[in-house]
């Protein structure tokens, strides 16, 4: 019995993204073998309109459907907006297989993707430690004499993961727990371990700033005391700082990492989390001083107009 986990791809109106992250993910190995879903989200307004049309006539191609063990599209009549949608989809999707691989619209994948995250959802499927699977790995310089294919860190990436119906189902996705942490010093100081931005993240999804499943994904991790095993070398590539998406900046380069066609196989073992890896995860998500003294200033001055 073919047990390669589903794929799942979130498409609104950016064909050219569209068509390059698909086409990637036809060229893998095992896509003939696997399931793919593909959910299609609603015109935001009439000038959305014809943009999305044409998504939705390359997914429901010919020539696309007989790359995949199966297609299935899945157009939304209306605009859900990307977490609404992401959650909706994964759920409906992982209650079927009891797993899933989620990636974005806007990434490019090296032909072993997806032997990769099978290989790896297969082996780390009973440590009770490992939350998700990643397959992008930020352009971070590795200790010379780390010669392992897989680490530990306390955060993934939305651009392509992979996760379990047990670990999908811990999730609290209206953080009920939200006054406690935004209160707890020491919890937010936790939190912010692998990167200081994260607790600001929340903040702002919670006031409605943004609009995000992964910072909610990410904090339930935290919250389970659970992590990410992600690959040493990625086999993900962002294409979308090309000033078309909505949350992305075409100014910021810190994502943008080259990747190989293809790579040997990956050995999976149990890691242990590398401080130096660690180190340089921080530094590339660190928020710099001065925006943070900006931010704690505009607090003030919030609470003092009130």
């Amino acid at each position: 019995m073919n047990d390669n986990a589903p794929i799942v791809v979130f498409v609104y109106n950016r064909v050219d993204h569209a068509k390059a992250v698909l086409n990637s993910l036809a060229c893998c190995r095992l896509a003939k073998e696997s399931p793919l879903y593909i959910f299609s989200d609603g015109a935001k307004n009439e000038k959305a309109a014809a943009a999305v049309a044409e998504v939705r006539k390359f997914i429901n191609s010919i020539e696309l459907k007989s790359c995949f063990a199966k297609v299935e599209v899945i157009e939304s009549p209306q605009n859900k907006g990307l977490a609404k949608s992401v959650i909706a989809g994964v759920d409906a999707v992982i209650r079927k297989y009891n797993k899933v691989i989620v990636v974005e619209d806007d990434n490019v994948v090296s032909r072993d993707f997806l032997v990769f995250m099978n290989g790896a959802l297969n082996y780390y499927a009973g440590n009770a430690k490992v939350w998700s699977i990643g397959g992008y790995t930020l352009p971070i310089q590795f200790p010379k004499n780390y010669e392992k294919d897989v680490f530990l860190m306390g955060r993934g990436s939305s651009y392509a993961w992979a996760t379990w119906i047990d670990r999908w189902d811990k999730i609290d996705w209206e953080i009920k727990d939200y006054q406690k942490f935004k209160k707890d010093r020491t919890l937010r100081r936790k939190f912010n371990k692998y990167g200081n931005d994260v607790s600001h993240m929340l903040d702002r999804q919670m006031s409605k700033g943004i609009d995000s499943w992964a910072i909610r994904f990410l904090y339930n991790a935290f919250k389970n005391d659970m992590y990410f095993i992600l690959p040493v070398k990625s086999r993900v590539k962002n294409t979308g700082n090309d000033g078309t998406g909505v949350h992305v900046s075409k100014s910021d380069v810190r994502f943008d990492i080259d990747i190989e066609e293809d790579h040997p196989q990956a050995i999976f073992e149990d890691v242990d989390f590398d401080k130096r890896i660690v180190k340089e995860y921080r530094k590339t998500f660190n928020i710099p001083f001065h925006i943070q003294c900006k931010r704690f200033i505009k607090k003030l001055f919030k609470r003092e107009v009130k």
